[in-house]
């Protein structure tokens, strides 16, 4: 536990994860490039990006045709796996990987997706996973399911704009496999799986009066990595250098006299927020 007195000025909230799964690979010896890139297109529309090298990778840059690439840390490790989305047409796929010796690998690949074929994108916005597909004629079905559970199904019948898509869905807490299956009018059928991990929200407890002071208190499921206050109009930050990796952070003000007004922001390692506001009148 973390208890902080006092207060620290500073000038200055999905409850789900992605994950992808790493499976080590050795390499032979005697090759002049440290890394071994595979590029293996998925039945989803997707490519997969396997990499084992013999040196830690410092990064993992793809690009799909001339557009602007985009950069994985490689953090260290000798084995990365990527799942990208496919344009559709037929695109070329340019992947680099750099170690930490500075050495440089790349991979092209040309892969081709139907056009006719559903497109399946799955996005965190805030706490809620959003589904969205599209499609080049008009869609009969989408269903989702997690884990073992039945399947949720939403008929297209009652959309003015068959062609796409777009759902907001809960995420249960815990480590979970998403499936979702799309199917047109044409029975042209894509599916799309992906493991999400669910963590609660950070938990405010309501502030305790000891006196002449006040004092809250926020719990998590895992790292607190910052929290945001406001007092009485004046704002404060509570930082993660500060937090020093704790599950759990309190703090104490000295009250005034009349109303006072606090309100609470606490931030875990995964990006999840919770707020809360009270109001408290001392004689």
């Amino acid at each position: 536990m973390l208890i902080i007195f006092g207060l620290i000025l500073s000038g200055e909230g999905v409850y789900a994860v992605y994950q992808n799964h790493h499976k080590g690979q050795e390499t032979k010896a005697g090759k002049k490039e440290t890394s071994n890139i595979e590029l293996v297109q998925t039945e989803e529309g997707t490519v997969q990006i396997t990499v084992t090298s013999e040196e830690a990778i410092t990064d993992l840059i793809y690009y799909w045709n001339s557009e602007a690439s985009q950069t994985i840390a490689g953090n260290g490790s000798k084995s990365l796996q990527e799942v990208i989305t496919m344009p559709v047409g037929e695109n070329t796929l340019t992947v680099k990987t750099i170690d930490v010796n500075g050495k440089q690998t790349t991979k092209q690949g040309t892969f081709i997706l139907n056009a006719d074929k559903p497109t399946i994108n799955l996005s965190l916005i805030g706490d809620k996973l959003k589904i969205t597909v599209d499609s080049k004629t008009e869609l009969s079905y989408i269903t989702y399911q997690w884990n073992s559970q039945n399947a949720e199904k939403i008929e297209m019948t009652t959309y003015e704009d068959k062609t796409k898509l777009e759902k907001e869905i809960e995420i249960p807490v815990g480590q979970n496999t998403l499936v979702v299956t799309a199917v047109d009018i044409h029975n042209n059928q894509s599916e799309k799986s992906q493991e999400i991990k669910g963590v609660t929200k950070p938990v405010l407890k309501a502030p305790t009066i000891d006196g002449d002071y006040i004092s809250f208190e926020v719990t998590a499921d895992e790292i607190i990595t910052q929290v945001e206050f406001s007092f009485n109009g004046s704002a404060y930050i509570i930082k993660s250098d500060v937090i020093k990796d704790s599950k759990e952070v309190k703090y104490r003000l000295k009250l005034k006299k009349g109303t006072n007004y606090l309100s609470v922001k606490a931030t875990t390692a995964s990006g999840i927020t919770e707020e809360k506001f009270w109001q408290y009148n001392k004689k």
